[in-house]
């Protein structure tokens, strides 16, 4: 498991584990576009218990998180084990690495604010351009979307190219024969 690409484990006093997958598929699922970025936003406001439950029990492995994250019933508010402020540090964690990721903290982007989050947008390019299949891209943390894309399109800090253009290989092709004939 890698926590370093957004996944997490809790183990309660009694030995029982669960884990939690941010990856692109199950991030759709949470909702819409706007919904997802709205409930981001929400784990860091005065719903941030509430919306912190409903996003672990959504990205958890396990088929009942309900035991750690606790419930709401007819009956009233039934906490789980877990305490809440720890949920909180998860799903921010687990939404970090889901929408935003962490590949590059210090990459530079554009820092626009958006208001919704297209998960689709993303296993499309994972699928074309990382030849993954659905089910591989899905399975992608946002962070592993970005590890895998610098690698097989790396960007130099300084923006020079790796690949010389064509007058550049031109010369150099000159500058050999100029050294054999030479």
């Amino acid at each position: 498991m890698l926590v370093e690409c957004g996944f997490a484990k809790a183990t309660t006093s009694e030995g029982v584990e669960y884990s939690f997958t941010p990856s692109l598929g199950r991030i759709a699922a949470l909702g819409t576009p706007q919904e997802i970025v709205k409930l981001y936003a929400g784990l860091h406001g005065p719903s941030a218990a509430k919306d912190a439950a409903y996003v672990l029990a959504s990205l958890c492995d396990q088929e009942d998180p309900t035991p750690l994250v606790g419930w709401i019933d007819q009956e009233g508010t039934h906490p789980g084990v877990m305490p809440e402020s720890e949920q909180i540090i998860i799903a921010r964690h687990l939404m970090q690495h889901g929408i935003a990721g962490k590949a590059k903290p210090s990459n530079k982007g554009d820092g626009k604010y958006s208001d919704k989050f297209e998960a689709a947008e993303y296993i499309a390019a994972a699928r074309v351009h990382l030849g993954l299949s659905s089910a591989d891209a899905e399975a992608l943390s946002m962070t592993e979307f970005q590890m895998m894309f610098e690698m097989k399109f790396p960007s130099k800090a300084d923006g020079k190219r790796d690949v010389p253009t064509r007058e550049e290989y031109a010369a150099s092709l000159k500058a050999i024969e100029g050294r054999r004939n030479g």
